[in-house]
């Protein structure tokens, strides 16, 4: 079903090369500071002078030092999907619009909108800044045609050394066939992650090791 997708945006894309307004795709000024990179989160923004109904962009990341979650790429616009293919080891493309057609950016309401939420997490407890590049950006109008905009786009994601211990909200919900569970140590622990029912009966141990302090995560899948 994504391969179809992916064909069907391509073509919508590359209907015409007819450049229009410009427009440009980049990471939220937020996450610059120290609080959204510690977490990995990086909300993309669009702005533009005509009406956006796709994008299009090769995301390029050191594979080494973080990790791509595929299933945190998220849409910020209601009835716009994302479809996602990993190319390569560090390099991915993600691809974003509406089968039913929705704008993803309507000038009439405003020039200027979030539109994608993108997640890494640290490999092996890395620490420090790690390079990401946004390239080969496409931009489409409601009419098929080619927004002139900025090719590619360099920031760089920081992961610090948590500043507590905390235990993060599953996702998705438990309802699943899986679950993810993030947790962080400010401090070297032995550490216990364990699941209990309604009635207070343990399911299951999920972590039961010393842990460095970092940042970790760990799937229940049943």
């Amino acid at each position: 079903m994504k391969k179809n997708h992916y064909i069907i945006l391509t073509s919508i894309l590359f209907l015409s090369n007819i450049f229009t307004n410009d427009a440009v795709l980049q990471p939220k000024k937020d996450n610059y500071s120290n609080r959204t990179n510690q977490n990995g989160k990086i909300n993309l923004s669009v702005e533009s002078q005509a009406d956006i109904k796709g994008i299009q962009f090769d995301i390029v990341y050191n594979s080494q030092e973080i990790r791509l979650i595929e299933n945190k790429i998220l849409s910020k616009i209601p009835n716009v999907d994302i479809y996602t293919k990993i190319k390569d080891d560090g390099i991915a493309t993600i691809l974003m619009f509406s089968m039913r057609g929705d704008k993803i950016l309507d000038v009439k309401v405003a020039n200027i909108a979030e539109v994608i939420e993108i997640n890494f997490e640290p490999m092996d407890m890395f620490y420090g800044p790690s390079q990401v590049k946004l390239i080969n950006i496409i931009l489409a109008s409601s009419a098929g045609e080619q927004i002139n905009s900025q090719t590619s786009s360099i920031f760089d994601i920081t992961y610090f050394a948590p500043l507590r211990t905390s235990l993060s909200k599953n996702y998705p919900n438990p309802f699943n066939p899986s679950t993810t569970i993030d947790y962080q140590l400010a401090k070297p622990a032995n550490t216990s992650l364990v699941v209990y029912d309604l009635n207070g009966f343990e399911v299951k141990i999920l972590v039961q090791a010393y842990q460095e302090a970092a940042y970790y995560s760990v799937v229940w899948d049943g």
